[in-house]
């Protein structure tokens, strides 16, 4: 067999030597339009496609513009004799991305090429569409081999999958894509797949399909995200998730949450935009109609995580639509902005920041993500109007924070302030880690040496300055 022949030290094709399994590795890094030129090399080579564990269909990478529309027409030639060969010859795969955006691949084909590779025995499926599909092969939704399913976008599925069972699908992303009768949400595709564990949601705008409730007793990790905001605050948002270890959840803050089984939580991500209506009300006078969307609720539900994150809007529905701040009894890391939307209300910052310190009484670590330090056109002189900064010592004070971390730092005199009034207040601080945005080589020198000027509240406090990384 070739695959059993001693290398030839003077042969310059070494490659062609290496074991079968790892031929298959190299491959897997390369689309399998690029693997199919292989086959020009030799016998081995053309044999080796029809057996590598990993397929990557992409009508997007047909780049000859002189071939017009029969580009498309070769892709589709490629794929179907492909998967034909791989039925032919019983060969299995592991992994399969389809993404097709050209509307000369008809729907017809696609459902054909999907229920294909789940003939194949594949365990990570990955399905993108830019153009509507009725419906999706029932055995999508019956495989006992699927581990790892995604789909989008723009995908609508017009029947419920309800009467089906795949019992090994533990991960999910659904990416634009809606059902038929949107009153049911997630109902259908939760029946479809019982042991799920890893649920992601995007939902692009114009593309809405949550109807606000989620049921599971399998889900451990859970990301929403949502882009637009035309159809409003849903009515109602409930998690009965009692395993659900990690939520990621970005929304409009909605009229109201409830039947929120959360015991389980140990890392919370929030990012809530509130409508000009909800903030509004934190003010207006009586006669003002009832607004709702009161995130109390939301955050008592919370109050048990070790990790919480929360980006500029999330404080901003805090201070606005939150009755009361509850008390964090397991919260060691609290991360306050966000890296990709750095710009906050340093108003509504100093003002949370003493309950937040206050109610966290086993805080070890606090990451100031940019909200500080960047003030929002409109803002420059608000916080020295308002803001109680006795209340701010006193909780910096009394605070058990041992590391405090900053990004996006400029060593501005407003920063150099605010780095001061950390430094002499927070009395456990063992590590101060400060990442900035490089102008010159210079500067972390320069922001290092003002930082070791300051006064320091503890004398075990280190101080390390870093350049930001992506």
């Amino acid at each position: 067999m070739e695959a059993n022949k001693k290398p030839n030290p003077s042969s310059k094709d070494s490659v062609s030597y290496l074991p079968d399994d790892l031929l298959y590795h190299l491959l897997s890094f390369l689309s399998t339009k690029d693997a199919a030129l292989t086959s020009v090399l030799s016998k081995r080579w053309s044999n080796l496609l029809q057996s590598v564990p990993y397929l990557d269909f992409n009508d997007s990478e047909l780049r000859n513009p002189e071939m017009g529309l029969r580009q498309i027409e070769v892709f589709k030639d490629f794929v179907d004799r492909l998967l034909s060969l791989r039925i032919k010859n019983s060969s299995s795969v592991k992994k399969v991305t389809l993404k097709c955006r050209h509307v000369g691949v008809e729907r017809d084909r696609v459902i054909r090429w999907i229920r294909t590779v789940m003939d194949l025995g594949v365990s990570e499926l990955a399905i993108h569409l830019d153009y509507r599909i009725s419906n999706l092969p029932f055995s999508v939704f019956t495989s006992k081999t699927l581990v790892n399913l995604r789909m989008g976008t723009r995908i609508r599925l017009f029947r419920s999958p309800s009467d089906s069972l795949s019992p090994m699908l533990e991960s999910l992303f659904l990416d634009s894509v809606a059902f038929g009768d949107h009153k049911l949400g997630f109902k259908p595709i939760l029946s479809a797949f019982p042991w799920l564990r890893n649920m992601r949601i995007h939902e692009s705008k114009g593309w809405y399909y949550w109807n606000g409730s989620i049921s599971s007793s399998t889900i451990k990790k859970l990301m929403y995200i949502s882009d637009g905001d035309s159809y409003g605050p849903k009515p109602c948002v409930s998690f009965d998730t009692p395993s659900l270890v990690y939520l990621d959840y970005s929304d409009m803050v909605a009229d109201k949450y409830e039947n929120l089984h959360l015991d389980s939580l140990v890392e919370v991500r929030l990012d809530l935009l509130l409508t000009a209506n909800q903030i509004m009300r934190k003010n207006a006078p009586y006669n003002i109609p009832f607004v709702p969307g009161d995130v109390t609720t939301l955050f008592m539900g919370i109050r048990n995580v070790k990790i919480l994150c929360l980006s500029p809007d999330a404080l901003e529905a805090l201070y606005y639509r939150g009755e009361e701040i509850p008390v964090f009894n397991n919260l060691i890391c609290l991360s306050l902005g966000s890296s990709r939307r750095p710009h906050g209300s340093p108003f509504i910052f100093w003002k949370l920041l003493p309950s937040l310190l206050l109610n966290s009484i086993n805080l070890e670590t606090l990451i100031i993500k940019g909200l500080v330090h960047y003030v929002r056109e409109g803002w420059e002189g608000v916080c020295r109007l308002h803001i109680d900064w006795d209340d701010v010592s006193d909780s910096m004070s009394s605070s058990g924070v041992k590391v405090l971390e900053i990004t996006g730092y400029k060593g501005t005199c407003r920063e150099l302030n605010q780095m001061k009034r950390f430094l002499g207040k927070l009395s456990r601080l063992e590590m101060v880690r400060v990442a900035y945005k490089a102008v010159d080589d210079g500067e972390g020198s320069r922001f290092m040496k003002d930082l070791l000027l300051l006064p320091k509240a503890s004398s075990k406090c280190e101080i390390q300055v870093m350049k930001e990384t992506a």
